[in-house]
């Protein structure tokens, strides 16, 4: 991936629909078929807008503004009069206005307008007005026609360049906090690019989302988190840099994926000229945004009345379920987090409580848990999960739920289902072992099988026993018999059943791809000995001397 190519990401991944379709706007705003707004000024203030850099713009529009008050139009007739928005066509505007206003402190030059305040002159040039006339169209759609015009109409009859800051200012402060909630932080804007420097300088200006591996992401770690912090960003913490990897290299792949962005232009509505379409660019990264842990179903209405996790088990599983498919990417840093990163809380923590040396080198050097051990954490969570689906399945039947049979499908889909079709009343004209289910006789006829078991044939008999025996082991809220009797325990059952068997295949997929996972060292013991003294190495940089 070219640097352009990966600073279109950085400016596109966190754009709002609602800012790319503002920008949109712009782009096909015409006059007699033809574009208004040449392509290279879209292109520039999409970048100006997105890298937070308007302010200097934001001043030339107001004092541009005050000088169409002036000249007798308003600002929105100088800037929406018909016509195209070019440099030769606001120069004859701005002499017809001179021509009819008479004597005002405004004066045409060869290359722009000069205004002249009693504090002092300022002048915009001709080739600049096309720009800020995209903007002002810009503004006019975000923020509103009485924000704009709030500013740029109320100058006054006797404005001075100061006043005119000061409205440039205000301006400046309504499109900051529009963007809070369309477009990434700045500082996120930095952290991206400098991750994007580090993988440059290793691998060169070419490189795609597989560049950022394991290796990566402890390597930039060691460089650079001992370093003074001199832009606002804090990499200290390895959790921090796994994070920051992780979102950057989902945004990369999703955009490599489905544009091709290698060797792309920059962001644009010129087809013919080969740029990437920003909506396209946002539909790439947005299936990045719309992940949804499993972890935040669960603790949300109606699933949070049901106690599917504790809040230890929870605790242990939470870094995994945030980072998504990202954690099979990155397998071998989502445990070094997990082991390496508590450490480096707990030490943190100890410096600034001023622990003793002696506490500080133990929580430097020794870890309170190796990979090995997190591993059986997670094999055990993994069982875990199970029994709690078994035992939500048994809560789905007793409450009669429809959502009880495909909770069963899910959990045993080899399960010879023929015997059912005589208990739930379904068609038979199907072959081998597809049932169609009438829908409206489910929830009637399913408690049969917890009543009689017998009748559904031994496997799904001894099944069904097996979910009994879940159900009576899980003492939790929403898994006692007297909590069924509740509707909205039924309704946490069947939406929190649907988020555990997500979150049981990322944490099957996940100890899958660590049984198989190629490590630099030998084996998971050797490859603990060996990340244990690095990263004592580089905590005692960050924290030997921070007393």
């Amino acid at each position: 991936m070219t640097s352009v190519s990966a600073e279109s990401v950085i400016l596109e991944a966190g754009k709002s629909a609602e800012l790319v379709a503002a920008f949109r706007l712009v782009a096909d705003a015409e006059y007699l078929g033809e574009p208004r707004y040449p392509a290279q000024v879209c292109r520039d203030l999409a970048r100006a807008v997105s890298c937070r850099s308007y302010a200097t713009a934001l001043l030339e529009l107001c004092h541009l503004g005050t000088a169409a008050e002036l000249l007798g139009p308003g600002w929105e007739g100088f800037f929406w009069a018909d016509g195209l928005a070019r440099g030769r066509i606001f120069r004859a505007r701005v002499q017809q206005g001179l021509r009819r206003a008479g004597t005002r402190p405004l004066r045409a030059t060869e290359t722009g307008l000069e205004i002249r305040y009693p504090d002092g002159i300022f002048t915009v040039s001709y080739a600049r007005m096309p720009f800020l006339a995209a903007l002002v169209e810009f503004l006019v759609t975000a923020l509103g026609y009485a924000d704009v015009d709030d500013i740029l109409g109320g100058v006054g009859k006797s404005p001075t360049r100061a006043s005119v800051s000061a409205a440039a200012a205000a301006l400046a402060r309504r499109l900051y906090d529009y963007l809070k909630d369309h477009l990434p932080t700045a500082q996120n804007q930095r952290k991206f690019r400098r991750l994007i420097a580090f993988l440059e300088e290793r691998f060169g200006p070419s490189f795609d989302a597989g560049a950022i591996d394991d290796t990566a992401v402890l390597a930039f770690w060691i460089s650079d988190s001992g370093q003074a912090a001199e832009d606002g960003l804090d990499f200290k913490t390895f959790v921090s840099v796994f994070r920051a990897f992780l979102r950057l290299r989902q945004s990369l792949e999703q955009a490599t994926a489905k544009l091709a962005i290698d060797g792309a232009l920059p962001i644009g509505s010129d087809r013919e000229a080969g740029e990437v379409d920003p909506e396209a660019v946002l539909e790439a990264v947005e299936t990045v945004d719309e992940y949804r842990s499993p972890l935040t179903v669960l603790d949300s209405p109606p699933t949070a009345g049901v106690k599917f996790l504790n809040k230890r088990e929870q605790q242990d599983l939470a870094l995994l379920m945030e980072s998504g498919d990202g954690a099979l990417a990155l397998p071998l840093s989502v445990l070094r987090c997990e082991v390496f990163g508590a450490a480096q809380a707990q030490i943190t923590q100890a410096v600034r409580r001023k622990a003793s040396a002696g506490e500080l080198a133990r929580l430097m050097h020794q870890p309170a848990e190796t990979y090995e051990a997190r591993q059986t954490v997670l094999r055990e969570l993994e069982e875990h999960v199970g029994r709690v689906l078994l035992a939500s399945f048994h809560a789905l039947a007793r409450c009669r739920s429809r959502e009880a049979l495909g909770l069963l499908v899910a959990l045993r889909p080899d399960l010879d289902m023929a015997p059912l079709a005589e208990i739930l009343g379904v068609d038979r004209s199907y072959a081998e072992n597809v049932v169609l289910l009438r829908a409206d006789s489910v929830s009637d006829r399913f408690l049969i099988l917890l009543e009689d078991p017998t009748r559904a044939g031994p496997e799904l008999s001894a099944w069904l026993a097996e979910t009994r025996k879940a159900f009576r082991t899980v003492s939790r809220q929403g898994f006692r018999a007297e909590d069924l009797d509740r509707p909205e325990i039924e309704e946490g059952h069947a939406a929190g059943s649907k988020a555990m068997l997500d979150l049981r295949q990322r944490l099957a997929a996940f100890l899958e791809r660590l049984d198989s996972l190629p490590l630099p060292e030998s084996d998971w013991e050797r490859q603990f000995a060996a990340d244990r003294a690095a990263f004592a190495r580089q905590f005692e940089i960050l924290y030997g001397g921070d007393r």
